[in-house]
């Protein structure tokens, strides 16, 4: 795999909605979903389902990062906090284009 991809929410739905067709059995297990959409981004190993059914989802981790921000234990960069603004408002735009 190489870089980082970026993929805004119409491509990355296009994605889902394209691999659930395929395998129905994908909307029923996230960890299988992810796996599929990585497999798609460039991320071949064939055991990344069997990995990501070990480890915590990547949803806990961020879900606990927030609210431990919001308690104020942790504190990220100014630049951390910046480039989530930009990325939830540009979530936003896309969504308004959508409704």
């Amino acid at each position: 795999m190489t870089g980082s991809c970026k993929v805004n929410s119409k491509e990355m739905r296009d994605k889902i909605l394209h691999l659930v067709k395929n395998n129905p059995e994908l909307a029923n297990d996230d960890k299988r979903l992810i796996a599929s959409v990585w497999w798609t981004e460039g991320w071949h190993d064939p055991e990344l389902y069997d990995h990501l059914k070990m480890v915590s989802s990547q949803a806990t981790i961020t879900r606990t990062r927030r609210k431990l921000v919001e308690e104020g234990l942790i504190k990220p960069s100014k630049e951390a906090t910046e480039m989530r603004r930009e990325q939830e408002q540009q979530v936003r735009e896309e969504v308004r284009r959508y409704l």
